[in-house]
């Protein structure tokens, strides 16, 4: 049992607390001896909860906000409107921690696990879930995806687009457009689905940074990085230059997202190439190499943010196994470099 303050806070009542009326209790119990309770002890449901009385067999599924969720920065009122009674919400843990606070004043985060129930079919769940934009964890039974035909059209179109830029060098901007358009006319993708699933945040910031990018090389920023780079690195073998740009890559997508790492580093690398009169390919390489090479952070990468509160992962523990992740990269990507290039 929980006694919820005028804050929203829920906290143990005292061993010789008296109750009074209006006072919201939460109670753990079986929706089997709800009705029993109300009727001995003269309490009512929460009008913004959900009636745990209704019939029907109850399941409980666990699942994540997702980075794209339309709950993100939400309450539970707009939750209650989406999910228009199909699922309802139990609980929320937040970096592997329970909130002890009242769900109905939360604001939903992303990596946020709820734990829902649901008394409709597993297809009403999956397309509320799906709607949502929250990932399953674990669940009864849920059938997220039956139609097993479909994943296998979408796997194939997706490899003749790659299978087009690799052997024919068809424009991979064209190629992908195709294959988008290919999802769309055999109804793998909805054109509310195409709307959902761009990473808006993503585009809104590329186009933001290759302005940035223009300005860092008008400027004289990247020729002057370019210049400290060559200045102190002229007596060194390429491969130093390489790993030098390699990890200041890796530390600068800890940072931020790592697309705008490789907008910002990318004119730098191809200052320093031109400068040493070596090929920009392997140069460019490194860049992509560390920018993909986000593992000392939460914030380096979604993925990386996703995957914290469900494994109720601290911040120390990315730089615990990334840093020796990172060494290895390292260690195997400069030579293959090299022995590619040079």
């Amino acid at each position: 049992m929980g006694v919820v303050s005028d804050k929203g806070t829920i906290r143990k009542p005292h061993h010789r607390e008296t109750f009074e009326a209006l006072q919201i209790l939460v109670l753990k119990i079986s929706p089997d001896d709800v009705a029993g309770a109300q009727t001995e002890f003269g309490l009512i449901i929460d009008p913004e909860l959900e009636d745990p009385t209704q019939q029907g067999e109850l399941g409980e599924i666990e699942a994540m906000i997702t980075p794209r969720s339309r709950l993100i920065g939400r309450k539970y009122n707009y939750f209650k409107r989406m999910a228009r009674g199909v699922l309802s919400l139990l609980g929320l843990w937040r970096q592997g921690t329970k909130l002890r606070r009242r769900l109905a004043r939360e604001i939903f985060k992303a990596g946020d696990v709820l734990l829902l129930s649901t008394r409709d079919s597993d297809e009403r769940a999956a397309e509320k879930l799906e709607l949502l934009g929250l990932m399953p964890l674990w669940q009864r039974e849920l059938d997220v995806m039956r139609d097993t035909s479909k994943v296998w059209q979408a796997l194939l179109i997706f490899a003749i687009a790659l299978i087009s830029v690799i052997f024919f060098n068809i424009n991979i901007i064209v190629a992908f457009l195709l294959c988008v358009l290919a999802y769309a006319a055999r109804r793998l993708l909805t054109g509310d689905g195409m709307y959902r699933h761009i990473e808006w945040p993503v585009v809104v910031m590329l186009g933001a940074m290759i302005p940035i990018g223009g300005a860092l090389t008008s400027s004289g920023l990247t020729l002057t990085s370019a210049n400290f780079i060559t200045t102190y690195l002229s007596e060194v073998n390429i491969a130093w230059v390489l790993v030098v740009i390699l990890v200041f890559t890796m530390f600068i997508s800890d940072l931020i997202n790592n697309a705008a790492t490789a907008v910002i580093m990318a004119p730098v690398s191809v200052q320093v190439a031109n400068q040493m009169g070596q090929p920009i390919e392997p140069f460019l390489m490194a860049v992509a190499v560390g920018a993909s090479c986000a593992f000392l952070s939460p914030i380096g990468h979604q993925c990386n943010t996703l995957v914290m509160g469900p494994g109720n992962y601290r911040f120390a523990d990315y730089w615990k196994l990334g840093l020796p992740l990172e060494i290895l990269i390292v260690c195997i990507s400069i030579p293959v470099i090299m022995n590619t290039w040079f």
